[in-house]
């Protein structure tokens, strides 16, 4: 009996691996037929052996570079990576003063109104971007900030969502701390930055992370308030590629797998840390 069961086990096991493994394939299918395809030497051969598949549908018969080659040269893609990098880690750093500050002051000092205006910022998140994207537009064009990285960065830095994961990492670091800080006379700064700070590693990861991603992945705003061409980011970038006449398929795809390649780059690194900041934050499942 013991025998059975134990054998029906690694049978559920190995069904549970395999189905498993179909899903991730099935997932990671696009990004390799993208991988596969950058390097083909024609774009008329990108889709030649798309059907029947065969091996020859992700793995070029000729390798060839001048996909990214172009991409570089003629196409000055090395500025959108620029640009996007350089928008993405402002919001991060000045994101982490003001969203931090925000979450440490609802998840430890009372004042008054303190639950509607958290109330509020947790409204905010669940606006879509579309409906706020007009008046956005003419406030920064009243500020004079229109095509210019300000433009890019000042409406992100703050965010209900990370003030949200913020707040609930905060409440979980006791008071007491804080308490013998101001004893000793340390203000609100001081204890933020010396004492909060090195204690919150893993949310600041995990809040930094998910600034990062969604000012990478931004299309719509980049597109409507930074329209000059030394300001577009990487998305708005290969959506250039798409032409009236040709559309430059092994230009997109070059350009989409270095688009990911990037993101990836940090994720797999600090993936630990966003996960733990995501677990102690009472937003997991």
């Amino acid at each position: 009996m013991v025998k059975q069961k134990t054998r029906l086990t690694v049978i559920l096991n190995i069904i549970y691996f395999i189905i498993l493994v179909l899903l991730v394939l099935y997932t990671l299918f696009p990004i390799i037929w993208s991988l596969g395809n950058s390097f083909r030497t024609d774009d008329s051969k990108i889709f030649r052996y798309v059907s029947p598949l065969s091996i020859y549908t992700f793995i070029p018969k000729n390798f060839s570079l001048n996909s990214y080659k172009s991409l570089f040269t003629r196409w000055q893609f090395l500025r959108p990576l620029i640009n996007s990098l350089i928008v993405s880690l402002s919001t991060i750093i000045l994101g982490f003063v003001v969203n931090g500050l925000a979450g440490f002051a609802f998840a430890k000092y009372n004042f008054k109104g303190k639950n509607i205006l958290f109330s509020f910022f947790l409204f905010s998140f669940m606006i879509p971007f579309e409906m706020i994207a007009i008046p956005l537009y003419k406030t920064v064009g009243h500020m004079g900030l229109l095509n210019t990285r300000m433009a890019l960065i000042l409406p992100m830095i703050s965010n209900g969502m990370i003030v949200f994961l913020y707040s609930q990492f905060f409440r979980d670091i006791p008071s007491a701390l804080i308490d013998s800080a101001v004893i000793d006379g340390a203000g609100t700064l001081k204890i933020f930055f010396e004492l909060i700070t090195p204690l919150s590693k893993p949310v600041i990861i995990s809040a930094s992370l998910m600034t990062f991603i969604q000012q990478w992945d931004a299309f719509l705003w980049p597109l409507v308030a930074a329209s000059e061409k030394k300001y577009k980011v990487v998305q708005v970038a290969i959506s250039e590629f798409t032409g009236e006449e040709k559309v430059e398929w092994g230009i997109i795809l070059a350009a989409t797998i270095i688009a990911i390649a990037i993101p990836i780059c940090f994720l797999v690194p600090l993936q630990k840390y966003y996960i733990q900041g995501i677990s102690s934050t009472g937003l997991k499942e």
